[in-house]
């Protein structure tokens, strides 16, 4: 009587056959982490960008003279090197500003005059927001677009740069009134990730026509 042989695989082909799937299911396990990533920092970026947007949209219907009265720069306000935080290619450190107002003073008295929405404290429920250097509540007005955003440590501000200033002798040292261009940098910014700090830009140009 003949005795039939005992079909199956060897220790070999199993070995290589479980080497497969863990290849395989660590690819996939990784792509999911990397999609859902991508999907979170492009909702946040989509948030951050509706900010910069409604900031520029609340400056557009302002002469830059406006500009200047609603964040409380006049002549008396010094221009000076300011930085923002985050603002560089690589997303992390600062960025300064020099002949500049808003953002963070390098040095404590060089400048300060901030114009963002790191100065606002809450108050009530719902919170209404008080900030520094906002005299027609629009700081206030950004806290809140970034709260509710849910921008993890989130921030919105300005930097504002006066450009080719005429200083004639009936105004001794007038940096700003007599500024024929003043250069808006809106900013908003946020912790993404442990020691990720995103940012978006938006610029905007007023042109003095005094």
């Amino acid at each position: 009587m003949k005795q039939r042989s005992a079909a199956g695989y060897s220790l070999v082909e199993v070995l290589i056959a479980l080497a497969i799937t863990s290849v395989v299911l660590l690819t996939v396990v990784t792509l999911f982490y990397m999609g859902r990533r991508n999907v979170y920092s492009g909702k946040q970026m989509t948030y951050a960008v509706s900010v910069g947007t409604r900031m520029l949209e609340d400056m557009s219907s302002l002469q830059s003279t406006d500009v200047l009265t609603a964040f409380n720069v006049n002549d008396a306000t010094t221009p000076g090197t300011v930085k923002v935080q985050g603002l560089t290619a690589a997303g992390y450190g600062y960025t300064t500003y020099t002949n500049s107002a808003g953002g963070e003073p390098v040095s404590p008295g060089v400048n300060g005059t901030a114009i963002d929405t790191s100065t606002c404290t809450a108050s009530g429920t719902p919170p209404v927001y008080t900030c520094a250097n906002d005299t027609n509540g629009y700081i206030a007005k950004w806290k809140a677009l970034v709260t509710e955003a849910n921008l993890t440590n989130g921030e919105a501000g300005l930097v504002l740069t006066p450009r080719n200033p005429a200083n004639p002798p009936t105004c001794n040292n007038c940096p700003w009134t007599t500024a024929r261009f003043l250069k808006i940098r809106a900013y908003v910014q946020w912790d993404e990730a442990q020691g990720r700090r995103r940012v978006a830009i938006f610029d905007a140009t007023k042109i003095n026509r005094d």
